[in-house]
């Protein structure tokens, strides 16, 4: 039988948490120190689990974002079908890999619904140098992106790094921006942080995941 016929696919939501430098791993001989992680268990807490596996949330490192091999290993392996909305949340180095990410997923015709990069940095040519990261800045196609900066009153040693490490200075382009009162080494602070729109990240993640998967239930 040639003929076409149509297929439903299941309501599946990927999210991937992309970590900065010494997050999941060793960098230099700092770490890990899992920020990013905690932000991850923030979202599944928010959502309570109730989709099963409906919701697939993977933790990787800045340097899993990026090369053919890494890619096929770490994000293509893990996508169930174009179909599945995709999100991204990524810190410091993970937020300009991840950046670049959400332009190779769309680019292959998957749907990234939501690019949320934490105090993303990879603008300095030091860093670039002795990291695994994107030369180029990075080029966004998400349905929704949020970028939220990290501005403390005083800096800390994380804050200076990323300093160092040229924070990516993003003027426009996100639907929404923010600026959180809170040191750059805390992904999760950053994440549930409610910005100027009233909400946090965090709110803006879980609301549209929770849309589209109840919506299929």
């Amino acid at each position: 039988d040639q003929k076409v016929k149509p297929v439903t696919l299941a309501r599946e939501v990927v999210a991937f948490f992309i970590g900065g430098a010494g997050d999941s791993e060793s960098y230099y001989f700092d770490g890990p120190s899992n920020y990013t992680l905690r932000a991850m268990e923030a979202l599944e807490g928010r959502l309570g689990g109730k989709y099963g596996d409906k919701f697939q949330p993977y933790y990787m490192g800045y340097n899993d974002a990026k090369g053919d091999s890494d890619l096929e290993e770490f994000v293509f392996s893990r996508l169930p079908h174009k179909s599945a909305h995709v999100y991204i949340v990524g810190h410091s180095l993970g937020g300009w890999n991840g950046a670049h990410l959400s332009q190779i997923l769309t680019d292959k015709g998957y749907i990234v619904k939501m690019l949320v990069t934490l105090d993303p940095v990879g603008e300095g040519v030091g860093v670039a140098l002795i990291s695994d990261i994107y030369w180029s800045e990075p080029t966004p196609k998400a349905e929704t992106w949020i970028n939220v900066r990290a501005e403390p009153a005083e800096m800390d040693r994380t804050d200076f790094v990323a300093w160092l490490g040229g924070k990516w200075d993003i003027e426009s382009g996100p639907d929404v921006m923010g600026i959180v009162r809170f040191h750059h080494y805390s992904a999760r602070i950053l994440y549930e942080t409610k910005l100027e729109c009233g909400q946090s990240a965090l709110d803006l993640s879980a609301e549209s995941i929770a849309g589209y998967l109840g919506a299929g239930q």
